[in-house]
């Protein structure tokens, strides 16, 4: 059951007008007025409501600038998840730490609970793919073959090909969209890599190696769709149109695409310690199930025969490779997706 709020809302004068009723016009003024509330409650303090006001004004430009919202009435749960997808990604490549995608993404919650009496638009960290405070995650966040594959039946042909490239290229969704797969398979005959510059953050390319055939498949199959066109973005749409259409086609099957990352990432991972020790199956440690650091090491100290200062340095060298092959520069953005 969807928990309400009771201090507040009912008293008013008429909270079913622009942005519920919170006496301004301004959606930035009435999350501080929301705030406000929360505070003559005593359910947050000065300081508190303060900052939650200063992290909710970036959501609101967000919500004016990506969807031309100006009145917390018009906001659905779709957009919640589209700017938590946004922190997620921010933090993905560095841009901001995983305690600030946790904040802000508390302060915009905090606000809209507040404003409209209930839980209905609340978006949980966890189900935004953003890992807990301490940067590691605890969650295998990565999709089975099996879910993998009725996804694929139950999404159009479209976003199906995406999600297959999110899967074996590791492409983050952006990515993925404004790609070129037919140009990208050319390369990918002719060099044996590809280039993704597309939707990146920061506009840094990066260099993928193709390494299997299941990677040109996918290529295969999104070109195909792709077309004529310059990338998998519908030719009637722009990529905010697209987006918004692709997040409610998700939301419907309960289908969070960024997982199809993380299975990229640990299926790299156990390729690459492959690659270096000849042992098959070394598997990362949110899916081998142990704790990263001493347990993991032993492990794979134990399945290579090898000593722990060598485990280290594969783990390391392994993890270096998948940062590079998901577009980062440092090995402990990785933790996210290995544990």
């Amino acid at each position: 059951m969807t928990k309400v709020t009771t201090i507040g809302r009912h008293e008013r004068a008429n909270p079913n007008s622009k942005n519920f009723g919170l006496g301004s016009r301004d959606i930035k003024q009435a999350a501080k007025n929301a705030l406000q509330e929360k505070g003559n409650a005593s359910q947050v303090g000065f300081t508190t409501a303060s900052v939650q006001s200063n992290r909710f004004s970036q959501f609101a430009d967000y919500l004016k600038d990506e969807h031309g919202i100006k009145d917390m009435r018009d906001i659905e749960k779709e957009h919640v998840a589209q700017y938590a997808d946004e922190l997620q990604t921010k933090f993905d490549c560095g841009a901001i730490g995983v305690k600030t995608a946790h904040d802000y993404l508390s302060a915009v919650n905090s606000v809209l609970s507040q404003a409209i009496g209930n839980n209905t638009l609340r978006v949980t960290a966890s189900e935004a793919g953003i890992p807990d405070r301490s940067g590691i995650t605890t969650d295998n966040k990565a999709i089975s073959n099996e879910r993998h594959e009725q996804v694929k039946t139950e999404l159009s042909p479209r976003l199906s090909a995406i999600a297959e490239m999110q899967r074996q290229l590791g492409f983050r969704f952006e990515e993925a969209a404004k790609s070129s797969p037919s140009a990208m398979l050319q390369e990918a005959h002719q060099k044996h890599a590809i280039t993704i510059s597309d939707g990146t953050k920061g506009g840094q390319p990066r260099v993928l190696p193709i390494s299997s055939q299941s990677q040109i498949d996918a290529l295969k199959s999104a070109s195909v769709i792709q077309g004529l066109h310059h990338s998998m973005i519908p030719s009637h749409q722009s990529y905010i149109q697209f987006s918004r259409e692709v997040y409610r086609e998700h939301g419907k099957i309960g289908h969070q695409c960024h997982g199809e990352r993380h299975t990229f990432a640990q299926n790299s991972y156990s390729n690459h310690m492959l690659n270096q020790t000849g042992t098959r199956d070394i598997k990362c440690p949110i899916s081998s199930g142990y704790s990263r650091g001493e347990a993991h090491h032993q492990y794979i100290a134990n399945k290579v025969g090898c000593t722990i200062q060598e485990a280290k340095a594969f783990d390391a060298n392994a993890r270096m490779n998948v940062a590079e092959e998901l577009g980062h520069h440092r090995t402990d953005i990785t933790n996210a997706y290995l544990g």
